[in-house]
């Protein structure tokens, strides 16, 4: 079995790439072997691909019988994005939360030489204008295509949350310190030059933090919200980090509390 380090890239095999841009199965020869590929989907989108190699190629009703099976999965990750998803926009929804950010902090506990994990919040400048020049319909579309260039932003193991009304949550897993001020900035970038139909140019502020092996989630978004608030107040459509401000004396550090936090 191939690892992951070792896969080919989507736009290596055109087969592969021309079944996710088209949401179609289709059958081609490599070398002596038949290869056919299907698209594996949830409600919104592709988000897999089952390539089936062959003596020869698949007939139509061998072709038919595997769709049908990838029908079944797709309304039972249909039933999982349900309990887990944010209808707006798709991405995870706030009670999934926790139990995300626990798994990456207990892997991190044993894997203290790898680089560190973090965690972003992301809120709409001047949202509540958007909604109430152009209506809440505009509103939401805003919502949609954020979310959309999120998904977009980020890789596979990240973690893209909708916190509620304007508010998104980024779990950024494994990252340098230079590769996660990349990160969030090229999101701001995206965000700022994306031109939302009708409302025109939006802009986002994010604050984040480094997940430390302790963290408390609400002491995490804590950290997260205050670097989000500096941003906000200081100029909007900027990337602060927690613990550069403290650093640079712009923000005072939080005093822990022995007291249990219930998130």
């Amino acid at each position: 079995m191939n690892s992951a380090g070792r896969l080919a890239a989507l736009s290596d095999v055109p087969a592969r790439e021309q079944c996710f841009a088209r949401h179609a199965s289709l059958q081609y020869q490599r070398g002596q072997r038949a290869c056919a590929v299907f698209p594996i989907e949830n409600e919104r989108e592709v988000v897999g691909l089952l390539e089936i190699e062959t003596a020869a190629a698949l007939g139509s009703r061998d072709a038919e019988l595997v769709t049908g099976i990838l029908r079944v999965l797709r309304n039972h990750l249909a039933l999982l994005d349900y309990g887990e998803r944010d209808t707006l926009t798709g991405l995870l929804n706030r009670k999934t939360f926790e139990a995300s950010f626990d798994k990456l902090r207990r892997r991190a506990d044993v894997t203290e030489d790898t680089d560190p994990s973090w965690l972003g919040v992301v809120d709409i400048d001047k949202f509540k204008s958007i909604n109430d020049t152009y209506g809440h319909l505009f509103g939401d579309e805003v919502l949609l295509l954020i979310g959309r260039l999120m998904r977009e932003s980020f890789r596979g193991a990240d973690h893209l949350f909708r916190f509620g009304g304007e508010e998104f949550i980024i779990v950024l897993d494994r990252a340098s310190e230079v590769g996660a001020e990349v990160a969030f900035n090229r999101l701001r970038a995206t965000v700022e030059g994306f031109r939302f139909p009708q409302v025109g140019r939006v802009t986002i502020s994010l604050g984040y933090t480094k997940i430390e092996t302790h963290d408390a989630p609400a002491t995490c978004v804590e950290r997260a919200d205050a670097a989000l608030y500096y941003a906000k107040h200081n100029g909007r459509n900027r990337v602060c980090k927690y613990e550069a401000l403290i650093a640079q004396g712009e923000l005072e550090p939080k005093q822990k509390n022995d007291d249990i936090e219930l998130f």
